[in-house]
């Protein structure tokens, strides 16, 4: 069995499988950074490309699970989406301004870039989405009473 640096726990569940999904495949690319950082030279050519593809999975998967969350959040109209999207695009800043460092060749600390996407993820489940999925399940729970009073 691989040794994953991450490993998904029940306490990172907020509650809603779509977003819950996501947010494990987001620990599975950290750990994929992880492991590629561990496993080699980031010097070296091979391994620097290898790298810079699990950067840009990470990237690309981070942005298609902020849309998500964000196409909800609007659809409900959650009472903290500004802030909860002013936390994603402060993040999506910070992590494209590292990619972009590293892949201009600049000296960037890939493991404390790893720590500091772990920690922020963590921080984000455990507060931020935790707290939008409560409302979230509130909003639904009155909507479907709604619609059974209707009937």
């Amino acid at each position: 069995m691989e040794n994953k640096w991450i490993i998904w726990s029940e306490k990172f569940e907020v509650g809603y499988k779509r977003i819950d999904d996501q947010h494990r495949e987001l620990i599975n690319i950290i750990n994929d950074l992880h492991a590629s950082a561990e496993k080699g030279n980031l010097l070296i050519p091979e391994v620097k490309d290898k790298f810079k593809i699990i950067l840009k999975r990470t990237v690309d998967y981070a942005t298609y699970h902020f849309a998500t969350e964000e196409k909800i959040m609007k659809a409900v109209h959650y009472k903290s989406f500004k802030e909860h999207i002013s936390k994603h695009r402060e993040f999506s800043s910070k992590v494209l301004e590292e990619v972009i460092k590293y892949t201009n060749g600049e000296n960037v600390d890939m493991e404390d870039f790893i720590v500091y996407l772990r920690d922020w993820l963590f921080s984000h489940i455990l507060g931020d989405d935790k707290a939008f999925v409560d409302e979230l399940k509130l909003i639904l729970e009155k909507m479907k009473e709604e619609e059974n009073q209707k009937k």
